[in-house]
C-alpha cells in the first residue's frame, strides 16, 4: 500500500509541472498574439510629437505611453478597430498614418491626380507649341535672296 502511495505521489509530481507549463504557453501565446496586434497597431498609427514616424519608429514619451495604452485596451480583449476607433475619437484623424477616405479629406486622395493631368497638359501643350514654332521656315522674298547673294558673296571674295 505504502509502495502504491509512493508511485501516486510520484506520479503526480511528475504530471504538475507539465499542466503548470501547459497554463503558462496558453498564457504566453495570447500575451504574443497581443503583441502582435499592438505591434500591427504601432505601424497603422502616427506619433504625435513626431508627425511623420509611427508609433514603432518613435521613442517620444506620448509614444510610449501609447503604446502602453494600446497593449491595455488589447489586454482588456478590445480588437484593432475599437482600440483605433478610440484612438481616432480621442486624437482626431491626424494619428492615422494612412488617413480614411472620406469628404473632409477627399481633396488630399484626388488632388496629385489633378495636379499630374494638369501637368501633362501643360507639357503638351508647351510641346506642341516648341514644334510649331521650330518647323515653320521662312521663305526670302526675290529681295532678301538678292541680298544674302551679295553679303555671301563679299565674303567668299
Amino acid at each position: 500500500m505504502i509502495k502504491l502511495f509512493k508511485y501516486a505521489v510520484i506520479l503526480f509530481l511528475c504530471s504538475a509541472p507539465s499542466s503548470l507549463y501547459s497554463q503558462n504557453n496558453t498564457n504566453l501565446e495570447s500575451n504574443s498574439l497581443v503583441l502582435q496586434q499592438a505591434k500591427e497597431l504601432y505601424e497603422e498609427l502616427r506619433c504625435l510629437v513626431c508627425q511623420n514616424q509611427s508609433l514603432l519608429e518613435s521613442e517620444a514619451p506620448l509614444a510610449l505611453d501609447l503604446k502602453e495604452l494600446i497593449k491595455e485596451k488589447l489586454k482588456e480583449g478590445k480588437t484593432k478597430k475599437e482600440v483605433k476607433d478610440f484612438l481616432v475619437e480621442r486624437y482626431g484623424e491626424f494619428i492615422l498614418l494612412l488617413p480614411t477616405l472620406s469628404l473632409q479629406n477627399l481633396f488630399l486622395w484626388i488632388g496629385p491626380f489633378i495636379f499630374l493631368f494638369i501637368g501633362i497638359i501643360f507639357a503638351y501643350k508647351f510641346y506642341t507649341n516648341f514644334n510649331r514654332s521650330s518647323n515653320k521656315t521662312k521663305t526670302l522674298n526675290p529681295a532678301e535672296k538678292k541680298n544674302v547673294q551679295k553679303i555671301l558673296d563679299e565674303k567668299l571674295e
